[in-house]
Formats: structure tokens, sequence, C-alpha cells
């Protein structure tokens, strides 16, 4: 199987929200319960500015690929700038939050070495 999404092919798809993470919302571009694939899961998350995704760990490795805005990365206590053009790896359980301070929208993929998103258990460490 081989496939390419982008979010032009994702437009049909609604934008999911959770109260845990204000101004973070995200769509599924690769995962097993979308388009049947296995093994890694990716989709493309923005923040708003103020916005939150608050500190939480999870099981599996993951990977951010920054596609436009800055924030700044919460490294298990250790804050880092972020930008456009930046990967990121966070290894599994390791506590990270990213937060928009800027002024334009933080947009990045992620991937997980998982089938589905629905397969991490995310933990809140707030």
């Amino acid at each position: 199987m081989i496939f390419v999404k982008n979010m032009n092919s994702a437009s049909d798809q609604d934008w999911t929200t959770s109260e845990k993470y204000p101004g973070v919302r995200w769509k599924f571009l690769v995962d097993e319960d979308y388009n049947g694939s296995k093994g890694l899961s990716c989709g493309f998350a923005e923040i708003e500015p103020g916005g939150n995704l608050t500190l939480h760990h999870h099981a599996p490795d993951e990977i951010y690929v920054v596609t436009n805005g800055s924030g700044t990365l919460n490294k298990s206590g250790e804050l880092e700038e972020i930008k456009k053009g930046d990967v990121v790896y966070i290894a599994g359980n390791a506590k990270h939050a990213l937060q928009n301070n800027g002024k334009e929208v933080l947009g990045f993929y992620w991937v997980f070495p998982t089938s589905r998103f629905k397969d991490v258990e995310y933990i809140s460490d707030e």
C-alpha cells in the first residue's frame, strides 16, 4: 500500500479538539482507522496563539515536524524555543508540553510508531 495525504485530502474531516488542550486542534492523515495504514500514524496539529498542549507523557516515542509558527517546548522542565523547520524527537514516557507564545498559528505534523492515534494513552502531568 502506498498513498499520499495532505491537509487538502483531509478537508472533509472535522478538526478534533479537547478541553484538556486549550487552543489545540488536530486532524489525522495516516491512521489505520482512516486509511488502513499499519505500524505508523501521523497527523497535523495547530496551536492558536496562547494555546497550550499541556504537560503530558505517553509510552511511544514521538516526532514533531514544525511547519509554521514558533512555540516553547517544555522538555521535562527544560524550556526550548522551536520554530518552522525544526524536527523534535520525544522519547517514550518523556514529559513534554508545547505552548504557542507567538502571534501566528503554530503548525506541526506528529508521528507515532503506532497504527492508530487512539492507541496512544496521553497521561497528564499537570
